[in-house]
């Protein structure tokens, strides 16, 4: 959750005061920050397999050990200076000790397994392919291929120098080429888990179980393709989140299902009462519904615009459906820093909407100069706009404006990822029979001798 919550905070920091336009640029301290979260996440899904079938111990153990050690080489990378980076801190010569710290590290733990591994053997096999626990194998490996993939591209410009004396970068296509497909293969995967049974799944329960929302995710395929998803990442990753909530909201709908029929309630309260029931369970379908939200937002990238012009007060320019006027200048001194101001008014259809205020400042003690970006973010789309400076050839202001599709669906899904973590974290509410004793009829006979009256058992909750 800590780890989740820190790379949403980096990410939303670069996209609000960076002002470029984009909130993951693929940077070697951000790559440092989701290293440890795959392996801590391929952790969290097949320590269930230990948990249930006894299975994949010594896996789950050097998980568990890589997580650590990946922490370690984040912390590393960015106070080193072995890599170049926007995050990083200043080289200095704490690298030699951070690097002899990780290896004793890395003894410590492959003495800890050599000593225990006679009890890491696993309990059970792999019954099935189409099972529970094969869904959790498969989603560790791409977690592990996404992890190799990220780390080998991050520390690929350190050996080229080492071997060939040149740095050579590798830049955000490597990345995009090698994790898109895993994590779309990653986001069908969490859709298909839970409808999986333990040992093996019967062809009449794939049947029962995918249906509805695999037809779900093809209807909304057909729809993305009718709205202009034409790329072939964009509409199977709409696919694929219709498909992954349909799976999650069935799931919700037929637990709430069989406690209506008992209490009565509405749905709602009925889901509320389902997930307080089992919070590891429901609290981790939350956290998926989170992923998904993530990925719809991830999807937008594809349809980003940006446009970037020299303006005099009057002039105006065009990015999608807006129109930006640049109404007025001026200069505003703080106490250590001088704010230069622009003021953009925004019109839509020929109708104003309102004005934003991107501003350059000029920090006094350090002569350092500071971006504050003017956003105007709905559900749809983020109308984004930087005041990117004075066009040296003419001295007329540039503004840099971006409309970035579907950004506030990334933030909403990191804040349901974390709520859902608490729900998991939270005790289950556990069911507890209340005995109420039995009312007889006034006229009852009397009960033959040795016969005691029986109370009646009502289902409730602490």
């Amino acid at each position: 959750m800590f780890q989740s919550m820190g790379i949403l905070l980096g990410a939303h920091w670069a996209y609000a005061v960076l002002g470029w336009g984009g909130y993951w640029g693929w940077d070697p301290v951000e790559n440092a920050s989701l290293l440890p979260w795959l392996t801590g996440t391929a952790f969290l899904h097949s320590v269930m397999m230990q948990e249930k079938r006894g299975m994949m111990k010594v896996w789950n153990v050097w998980l568990v050990f890589c997580t650590f050690l990946l922490c370690m080489l984040g912390t590393f990378l960015t106070r080193s200076g072995v890599v170049s980076s926007v995050h990083a801190f200043a080289q200095s010569n704490i690298g030699p000790w951070f690097v002899a710290f990780m290896g004793i590290t890395l003894a410590v733990c492959l003495g800890a397994y050599l000593k225990n591994r006679d009890y890491l053997a696993s309990e059970n096999q792999l019954d099935s392919v189409i099972s529970r626990e094969s869904s959790f194998l498969f989603n560790n490996l791409l977690f592990l291929v996404a992890c190799v993939a990220v780390l080998s591209g991050t520390l690929f410009p350190v050996f080229s120098e080492w071997f060939t004396g040149n740095r050579i970068s590798v830049g955000a296509p490597y990345f995009n080429r090698v994790n898109i497909p895993v994590g779309l293969l990653i986001l069908f995967l969490t859709g298909v888990g839970p409808l999986l049974a333990w040992r093996k799944t019967s062809r009449e329960s794939l049947k029962r179980n995918f249906g509805w929302p695999l037809l779900t995710g093809l209807l909304a395929g057909g729809v993305g393709f009718i709205l202009g998803f034409r790329g072939f990442y964009p509409l199977a990753s709409l696919i694929l989140c219709f498909f992954v909530a349909a799976t999650i909201l069935l799931e919700f709908y037929r637990g709430s299902k069989v406690i209506r029929a008992r209490s009565g309630a509405s749905f709602a309260a009925c889901a509320i009462d389902l997930t307080m029931r089992n919070t590891r369970r429901y609290g981790g379908y939350v956290i998926h519904m989170g992923m998904v939200f993530v990925f719809i937002g991830l999807a937008g990238t594809a349809f980003d615009r940006d446009v970037q012009k020299s303006m005099q007060v009057g002039d105006s320019m065009h990015i999608g459906p807006y129109t930006l006027v640049l109404q007025a200048t001026d200069s505003k001194p703080e106490k250590n820093y001088t704010a230069q101001r622009m003021m953009v008014e925004v019109l839509r259809g020929n109708k104003p909407m309102m004005m934003l205020f991107p501003e350059k400042r000029n920090f006094i003690t350090n002569k350092e100069n500071g971006t504050m970006v003017a956003i105007y973010s709905t559900l749809k789309e983020d109308l984004y706009v930087v005041f990117a400076g004075i066009d040296p050839d003419t001295q007329v202001p540039v503004i840099h404006a971006y409309l970035n599709p579907l950004v506030k669906w990334i933030w909403f899904g990191g804040v349901t990822v974390v709520f859902g973590t608490l729900i998991a974290l939270s005790p289950n509410r556990r069911s507890v029979l209340v005995l109420a004793p039995a009312q007889q009829p006034a006229t009852a006979e009397p009960l033959p001798q040795g016969v005691v009256a029986s109370p009646l058992l009502r289902e409730g909750h602490d």
